[in-house]
């Protein structure tokens, strides 16, 4: 007789009475962690996911390499459930992605956390600060659900837009414009031999020094195939070097063709482009079997990625926003909830510009605060969406950090219903939430860098200015500090002004200038940049300079006073009532 009352009031669109503690929107990597955290501990839970598939990036996505931040003891930074997840689908950064999603389904099932799956978000329901209900649609059949906390673990954050949390989009928060970063669209080859592949690629790695590479199951490298490749349409397709996802039945998932214009708020664009990027695979894979026969000849389409592998859309205006320098001097939080080390890794915004490498962090504290909308009491976003700069989410947006945060977010529920809190009283009385995340063997120490040097330096407060707007190129092996005393190099100080004037004035007589400069350059791309010759460009870009005293190497110190002053006049200063970084880190030890 229950049962079939729950029944009328699902296919009547009434509020289902089910007892819910939780509601989680996306079944995503981060989704099912919150979700499995919060039924372990005992909270009833039910997760909706939009697709037909568990597991996000990972399944949709066709993204089956972990992006891994490794301690010295080469294990990765995230531990708790994260790690269970990890040993569980064979301890390596590339995986098999149909396992990826069995291991996700078996730790929900195991939970007791129920899953919906092909139930979408209709609409929402919010009063005061709180999320009251939401209804979704399942073969056209509206199901409304009330609970007393939501988390919204969808790529998008669609469900705390809808119930009007503040977001910027794209790199808004710079003051450049609103673009988002490429995205991609993975693709799997069968027929193409693993030990020849991983003979090239160490081959490329060790002899030409490329940075190319294999190992166990995963692979990266072949640029110059990227390079050789002319796309059907210039603006929106561009192929990198592949990295390689080997799968179980021996076929090859890879990563590799970049779609940009894509604004993955907006559905029409998103389709428009997605269809067109399928088309392109075709191409794709016709020009690797030309360009490489001996790998790819005998290489068979096998399969496209349901989804594109979106890399930004919203960032979140939180209770607190996760800023560039927070990452890179490893900053630590009353309220750290999980820890990031992956690199600042940037990937371009528009075709041929190149990418936005903003070094090696130490490893850093994510504060809970990031994670909860500003003015909602009672909702979290877990997503590469949740509050973080987006120079700052260049780090923070890989799945390993996401899992481990969607594991914060689900013991916060769990504990906020515990203690009869809501989430911002919680982020102001953080022990408990930390205290039980240690006790599920979370990592929640970071290791902060000494950014003394830096800020002893004249330059510092204009290096700031511009990292936090992406502008500030750091070379991967500049760790935890910008080095503001070193030699900036010629690669660093003309990729500063590409990007600059690739957002500001696409085509204009300056861009020209400095591609032409990059271009005159080449031979010394890697050398360092002398005062006389960037004083030289800087002139020419109308900074007004006078001839330097000398032409010893120009500084990075000097360098960022010399490019803020050269870029300020056309930058302002957005979100100016998010709170002050520096007001709420722990330390920067």
């Amino acid at each position: 007789m229950i049962r079939v009352l729950l029944g009328v009031l699902v296919c009547t669109g009434l509020a289902w009475a089910a007892p819910y503690d939780l509601v989680v929107y996306g079944a995503t990597p981060q989704g099912v962690m919150a979700a499995v955290a919060a039924a372990r501990a005992g909270l009833k839970v039910i997760v909706l996911e939009p697709t037909d598939h568990v597991g996000g990036v990972f399944t949709n996505g066709a993204l089956a390499t972990l992006d891994l931040g490794l301690s010295t003891r080469k294990r990765p930074y995230q531990q708790g459930l994260f790690s269970e997840f990890y040993r569980r689908i064979g301890g390596h950064p590339s995986f098999d992605i149909h396992r990826a999603e069995s291991v996700l389904k078996q730790m929900l099932a195991e939970s007791g956390a129920e899953l919906r799956l092909g139930i979408s978000l209709a609409r929402l329901q919010a009063e005061a600060d709180q999320v009251k209900s939401a209804t979704f649609l399942q073969d056209g059949k509206p199901i409304t659900l009330e609970a007393p906390f939501f988390i919204d673990a969808s790529d998008n954050a669609e469900l705390a837009y809808q119930a009007g949390a503040k977001f910027t989009i794209g790199r808004e928060d710079t003051g450049l414009d609103k673009a988002q970063m490429a995205a991609g669209i993975g693709f799997k080859l069968e027929g193409v031999p693993w030990w020849g592949v991983w003979l090239s690629l160490n081959y490329e790695g060790v002899i030409k020094r490329t940075g190319a590479g294999a190992w166990g199951s995963s692979g990266w490298g072949f640029g110059w195939l990227g390079n050789g490749y002319s796309p059907s349409d210039p603006r929106h397709y561009r192929l990198r070097g592949l990295n390689l996802a080997r799968q179980n039945d021996g076929s090859v998932w890879i990563n590799a063709l970049l779609v940009y214009g894509v604004d993955a708020t907006v559905q029409e664009n998103y389709d428009r482009l997605r269809q067109g990027a399928v088309g392109e695979i075709d191409k794709v894979v016709s020009y690797l079997r030309w360009a490489d026969p001996t790998l790819f000849g005998a290489a068979r389409l096998a399969g496209v990625a349901r989804d594109l592998y979106i890399r930004e859309s919203r960032h979140l205006v939180g209770l607190y926003r996760l800023k560039a320098d927070d990452v890179l001097y490893g900053r630590d939080f009353t309220d750290t909830v999980a820890v990031g080390s992956y690199p600042l890794d940037g990937q371009s915004y528009w075709r041929g510009e190149s990418l936005h490498l903003m070094g090696s962090p130490a490893p850093y504290g994510v504060p809970f605060r990031t994670l909860i909308p500003q003015g909602f009491s009672n909702l979290l976003v877990v997503s590469q969406a949740a509050s973080f700069d987006s120079v700052a989410a260049f780090s923070a947006r890989v799945a390993p950090l996401q899992m481990a945060l969607g594991q914060a977010a689900g013991v916060a529920a769990y504990i906020a219903k515990e203690k009869n809190l809501d989430f911002p009283a919680l982020a102001a009385n953080p022990e408990p939430l930390r205290e039980r995340l240690l006790s599920e063997g979370a990592n929640l120490l970071p290791e902060p860098s000494d950014p003394s040097k830096d800020q002893a330096n004249p330059g510092y407060a204009a290096a700031i200015e511009l990292y936090r707007r992406g502008l500030f190129s750091t070379p991967y092996y500049m760790v935890g500090r910008l080095y503001l005393d070193e030699p900036i190099s010629v690669s660093d100080f003309l990729i500063n002004l590409e990007h600059f004037y690739q957002a500001r004035s696409p085509g204009s007589p300056k861009l020209e200038a400095v591609l032409a400069a990059k271009r005159f350059y080449q031979k010394t791309w890697r050398g360092p940049m002398y005062r006389l010759d960037a004083y030289r460009i800087l002139n020419e870009l109308g900074l007004h300079l006078g001839p330097p005293d000398n032409n010893t190497k120009l500084r990075r110190g000097e360098a960022a006073t010399l490019l803020w002053e050269l870029f300020k006049p056309a930058l302002t200063t957005p979100l100016k009532d998010l709170p002050d970084t520096a007001k709420n880190a722990v330390s920067s030890r």
